[in-house]
């Protein structure tokens, strides 16, 4: 519904500021009536007026901008009369220097390397400056060498602000987990089966699994051998809900809930569609498996 609001003009302090810039802090990542006039009439505090600069930069907006904001929304473009002809915008940002991002790096890429292997240096990061607020750090191992590239993905702001390369520096002998026997396709892994060997680090095969607790819980795709180090390609979660298991279906359309067990007619991954078998019904329907015990289905489903 557009603002018709009229009569006020939006205060922003003595008189002769209607004509000088002054600098405004905002921390999100638009820029809104709000941030320029706190006195604005409540509806329209929330007004959008243009995105905001990148964090720990500046930008510049006009009393016009604002005006052309105003009449979008249906509102008086006269409000904007006491504004400053122009209002430098400044985005707050929190610098992630090069020394902090390093150690977090170590600490992350530390989770997914062998042990026995200890990282040195981590060369080539930059500093960057991130939103305010909370971040997070991942790290993609490339092939494990002595020089190690990684990419590092630093999260802030709800999404991902900033990709960087490095190189680990890493030094050590690689104690990786193998398989104390073969184990045939469809083993799941537990720490029985496991035990740790040494390896040279430049002698563990890309896209092995260097953590025995990566390895434990996973069920082996294929007969695998003992003694080598077991890639990623070779395991897979083991599913949910297995064939032949009687499990909770739940059925769900317009305003309609309905419950029965169902059999499972195959295995099934969190969020996999499988085929299940409602009791006393001669149908299959497909259902999206949610749980150990549950498959939701919508109604018309069958196939």
């Amino acid at each position: 519904m557009a603002l018709l609001v009229a009569g006020l003009v939006l205060a922003t302090g003595p008189a002769h500021a209607a004509t000088r810039a002054r600098t405004i802090v905002v921390e999100g990542e638009r820029i809104t009536l709000g941030d320029l006039s706190p006195t604005a009439p409540r509806e329209l505090l929330a007004l959008d007026i243009g995105p905001a600069p990148a964090p720990g930069k500046r930008a510049v907006v006009s009393r016009a901008a604002v005006q052309e904001a105003l009449r979008r929304a249906g509102a008086d473009p006269a409000l904007a009369t006491a504004l400053p002809a122009r209002a430098d915008i400044e985005r707050a940002g929190a610098l992630l220097t090069e020394a902090s991002l390093g150690a977090a790096v170590k600490d992350v890429a530390a989770t997914e390397l062998p042990l026995g292997i200890t990282i040195d240096a981590v060369l080539g990061l930059q500093t960057v400056t991130i939103p305010k607020g909370e971040h997070r750090v991942d790290v993609q191992l490339g092939k494990l060498r002595r020089s190690t590239i990684v990419t590092v993905d630093i999260h802030a702001g709800g999404r991902r602000w900033a990709r960087q390369q490095a190189t680990l520096q890493l030094s050590g002998t690689a104690r990786t987990p193998v398989l104390r026997a073969d184990l045939p396709r469809g083993t799941t892994v537990t720490r029985e089966h496991l035990e740790l060997r040494e390896f040279e680090l430049d002698r563990v095969p890309e896209g092995a699994m260097v953590r025995a607790e990566q390895l434990v819980g996973q069920r082996l795709r294929s007969r695998t051998n003992a003694s080598s180090p077991v890639r990623r390609a070779a395991v897979e979660a083991p599913p949910l809900v297995v064939r032949g298991s009687v499990v909770n279906m739940v059925a769900r359309g317009r305003g309609v809930r309905i419950s029965r067990q169902a059999v499972a007619q195959q295995d099934g991954a969190a969020g996999q569609t499988i085929r299940v078998k409602p009791q006393g019904i001669d149908t299959v329907l497909l259902g999206k498996v949610v749980s150990e015990s549950e498959v939701v289905v919508g109604l018309g489903s069958s196939r």
